[in-house]
């Protein structure tokens, strides 16, 4: 397609979805694109449409990111484990405040670990995101008939 409608559609979808977020408030009294779903609907989509239209147009390519050796270890352990990393994350993520509120409970761990931090919140979840991965991910490999392995 040309850039012109492209481009046009994009910020028409972006405009609309920001507009619409501005004008109907969610119940709680906030903007927050996730309690209105029209509007995070179409802001959504024009921004990913637009990224997606410029990333194809200028040929943007992200395999330089290969010569980073551990960040391309990273991501290469993040595609090969997206289904288990998608299926576990709200789990690990709704587990994480009753193991939180456990804490508070044994004064010595309360007393030394930032328990009503949302850091702390977010470290615990991904420490449990990997546990789940650890255990879970290998179903992946059999998945696609590749020998399991606990580190892809």
């Amino acid at each position: 397609m040309k850039p012109g409608p492209v481009v046009t559609g994009s910020l028409a979808a972006l405009a609309f979805g920001a507009w619409y977020a501005l004008t109907h408030q969610a119940e709680t009294g906030s903007y927050d694109l996730d309690d209105i779903p029209l509007a995070q609907t179409f802001y959504s989509a024009g921004f990913v449409v637009l990224l997606m239209y410029f990333k194809a147009h200028y040929k943007v390519d992200f395999a330089g990111l290969a010569r980073f050796g551990r960040l391309d270890r990273i991501v290469t352990v993040f595609n090969r484990r997206a289904v288990t990393i998608y299926l576990w994350h709200e789990i690990a993520l709704i587990l994480t405040v009753p193991l939180i509120d456990r804490f508070w409970d044994a004064p010595a761990v309360a007393a030394h670990l930032p328990l009503d931090s949302q850091w702390f919140l977010f470290g615990v979840g991904w420490l449990l995101l990997a546990v789940a991965v650890l255990l879970c991910g290998w179903v992946e490999d059999v998945a696609a008939k590749k020998r399991p392995r606990l580190f892809p």
